[in-house]
């Protein structure tokens, strides 16, 4: 045998196993980041309510990215972190308004028409998150709400409300644990609003000191339509 095929030998060989080992170089590009909705589920059950209020929805200004965040629990709890390859096709502002007005749609109303509302329902979104414990993990979907009634400058504060739902790890069961604990929530809001408007409020009730200006606002409900 020649020498010159004796040399081609060593390039034949790295030829070989860097094509063997393609699978395992950094040489591919990422899979694109997924986006997610809050899925097909199931609506809140219809409630009657004595009317269909208008509704605004706010939200602190990390709830206006479309970042899914989840935060750990212990030593971690103020660390609140994103997953890097998932996010909403929207801020969970709002996907929480769509899914709200989706929710009052849905209910029957029994006193004025829309077109002539006397009821402004605000809500704030204070958590939108997952919270990853040693033991599990948990969607947390926790608003502020204020149901107002402008004519006679009454409004009423309603209780915290909070929901949670035990999910996996993951941005996935994340993102399948908020669209059920942003239904549980509504659902407790919708429960509350229809207490309130047939005369059974559990809230606090202000209006008998409220300036002749118009009602009071509590500080940070300047609220997006």
């Amino acid at each position: 045998m020649s020498a010159r095929p004796l040399a081609l030998i060593p390039i034949l060989l790295l030829t070989a196993l860097l094509g063997g080992c393609a699978d395992l170089l950094p040489n591919r590009r990422p899979p694109p980041p997924t986006p997610h909705d809050l899925g097909w589920l199931p609506p809140p059950r219809p409630m009657v309510l004595g009317e269909i209020p208008v509704l605004a929805v706010e939200a602190p200004p990390w709830l206006n990215d479309p970042a899914v965040r989840y935060r750990r629990s212990g030593a971690g709890t103020t660390a609140l972190q994103a997953y890097t390859d998932d996010y909403w096709v929207a801020s969970p502002r709002e996907l929480v308004l769509d899914r709200m007005q989706q929710a009052l749609l849905t209910s029957s109303p029994t006193g004025p028409a829309a077109g002539n509302p006397r009821y402004r329902l605000e809500v704030r979104l204070l958590r939108f998150e997952q919270e990853q414990g040693a033991a599990k993990s948990e969607a947390v979907v926790a608003l502020q709400a204020v149901l107002k009634e402008p004519r006679s400058r009454r409004q009423f504060i309603a209780p915290a409300i909070e929901a949670r739902v035990t999910t996996g790890a993951g941005p996935e069961a994340a993102v399948r644990g908020l669209g059920e604990a942003t239904d549980e929530a509504i659902r407790q809001l919708l429960t509350w609003i229809a207490q309130t408007q047939h005369g059974n409020p559990p809230a606090t009730e202000t209006g008998a000191d409220l300036p002749a200006t118009g009602p009071r606002l509590l500080p940070g409900f300047g609220a997006q339509p």
